[in-house]
């Protein structure tokens, strides 16, 4: 025969059982239903007539904790003991109670089940009037869902974060808090350069209706606006959209962001046009460093990106160039372009101008590169040569510059040497004249200019003279200096060629007398 239980105060608890089922009845119906997001609705709102800008709170309120499978809870029964005790959520979303067997809690909130299982008991005459609590005490894994200009999209199951206080609380349970958007932006590597983080979106299924909350991301850097940080729910998508225009400045700033994507993973990209070695490469956080003038890649995986002086060595496009062995003398350093595709399937360019940055020193001109990034350096028309001559010396140009020096100098042939380097300095590292032959006065430097036109001219040698562009210029890659002879090397060498006949018939006849003077002594 089944008990029913009443309490030894039972005329005090029935009229606190009823007072509190009629709280609860008028808040229920003073409860309104959310409206999901349409087109009509205004897109900075969660619905109609609840704005983003309300607090996590708030926002909880407005999505409260629903059960699922998996979910543990507490189930207190007051002054009935023997039923209170954490039950766990199966499969099938029911929880298998005593005496009422299962009932189904998926999709319910604590209160809804609460109410659900009280009226459970009731109508099967187990208990009169009972005071039911749930609590939640150990949540099931938030599962969710990035897509977008996110480092590496995909499904996620997100762990809780420990502390906090326990309770029946929607956020908390159990002292573990639930996860958060850049808890799970994190998980995913961090957003791309390309993102619109002024118009991040969390999609979210709620009672069978869909809703999108708005999230801005530049808020949040900017002011510390922690509502932008919302608490995530089991099933929620991420939306990271991809900015329609590029402010390097905010992409320098975004980068420095705990959300940011993880520059230390390596990324494939391809330079194109006026680099000494184009082609496709591979980079990471790698900072291209001059040693011995050569080029040395160290990193260091340990680093965090944590402030704009520490992104000396995140791939950039002047990273990439550098890598590529620097600009050829062609390059049109004002119009380079990153063509970048992003996930919609759209190009998206990103236009350089590395002449800006030499003449203002405004780093933020530069672009933060990101997975399949292509960098092209289109030819210029025309340059001038003293914008040449400032370009070999940047960071994002070779190390080394090749120089022939030819003619009457002790070590012709091909050198590398410094960028920028004098004529002076180049004939020292030939060894200088040949003082037997060489015309020390003058030198040819032979130039092979941008356009494809080739320029001579002849420079007074001077080496008491600084670095000018009279006589002692700063010279190109591929520049040619060519010492001539002497007006006696001249002479000298046209008697040498006269007389050579002459000197030919003497050898022979010499040599024809050595064999008949042989043959005579045999």
């Amino acid at each position: 025969m089944q008990k029913i239980y009443y309490s030894t105060t039972a005329l005090v608890l029935l009229m606190f059982n009823l007072l509190s089922c009629n709280v609860f009845a008028q808040e229920l119906a003073q409860r309104q239903p959310l409206k999901p997001l349409t087109g009509n609705n205004n897109p900075n709102t969660v619905n109609s007539d609840y704005p983003i800008s309300a607090s996590q709170d708030s926002l909880a309120q407005r999505f409260p904790y629903t059960l699922d499978a998996g979910d543990v809870v507490s189930l207190n029964i007051f002054n009935v003991p023997e039923y209170s005790r954490e039950y766990q959520v199966l499969v099938d979303g029911t929880l298998n109670l005593p005496l009422i067997n299962r009932v189904t809690v998926a999709g319910l909130t604590l209160a809804e089940a609460e109410l659900l299982i009280s009226q459970e008991y009731v109508s099967q005459g187990l208990l009169r009037d009972p005071i039911v609590s749930i609590d939640l005490t150990i949540p099931r894994p938030i599962t969710i869902a990035m897509v977008g200009e996110i480092r590496t999209p995909g499904s996620y199951s997100i762990p809780f974060e420990t502390g906090g206080s326990t309770g029946g609380g929607s956020n908390q349970a159990s002292g573990k808090k639930f996860p958060t958007l850049i808890s799970a932006l994190q998980l995913g590597n961090g957003i791309n350069a390309s993102a619109d983080i002024r118009n991040l979106r969390v999609e979210r299924n709620f009672k069978g209706r869909e809703y999108i909350i708005p999230v801005n991301l530049w808020d949040f850097l900017q002011n510390g606006d922690l509502q932008q940080n919302i608490v995530l729910r089991d099933g929620d998508r991420i939306i990271i959209p991809s900015a329609q225009t590029i402010d390097p400045a905010e992409v320098l700033r975004t980068a420095t962001a705990n959300f940011s994507a993880n520059l230390s993973l390596p990324i494939s990209i391809s330079i194109v046009g006026e680099v000494n070695r184009p082609g496709p490469y591979t980079l990471t956080g790698d900072d291209v460093k001059a040693n011995n003038l050569t080029d040395e890649l160290s990193f260091d995986s340990n680093r965090v990106i944590n402030s704009e002086q520490s992104l000396a060595g995140i791939p950039t496009a002047t990273r990439a160039i550098k890598n590529a062995g620097g600009l050829t003398a062609k390059a049109d350093i004002r119009n380079i372009e990153v063509r970048r595709t992003l996930p919609s399937g759209e190009d998206q360019t990103i236009k350089v101008n590395l002449w800006e940055i030499l003449q203002t020193g405004k780093f933020t001109e530069d672009a933060i590169l990101q997975n399949g990034d292509r960098v092209f350096i289109p030819m210029a028309e025309s340059i001038d040569d003293s914008e040449v001559r400032q370009v070999a010396v940047a960071s994002f140009s070779p190390n080394t510059i090749n120089v022939s020096v030819i003619g009457e100098v002790k070590d012709p042939g091909l050198k590398q040497l410094p960028p920028n380097v004098s004529l002076q300095q180049a004939l020292l590292q030939a060894g200088g004249f040949n003082n037997r032959r060489a015309n020390e006065a003058t030198a040819k430097l032979i130039r092979l200019n941008p356009n494809g036109t080739v320029t001579e001219r002849m420079v007074k040698i001077d080496f008491s003279a600084p670095l000018n562009k009279e006589n002692n210029p700063p010279l190109l890659n591929n520049d040619i200096v060519f010492i001539e002879r002497s007006g006696f090397a001249v002479v000298s060498d046209a008697t040498s060629q006269v007389l050579d006949p002459f000197a030919q018939i003497i050898g022979i006849i010499a040599n024809t007398a050595l064999i008949f003077e042989r043959f005579d002594n045999n």
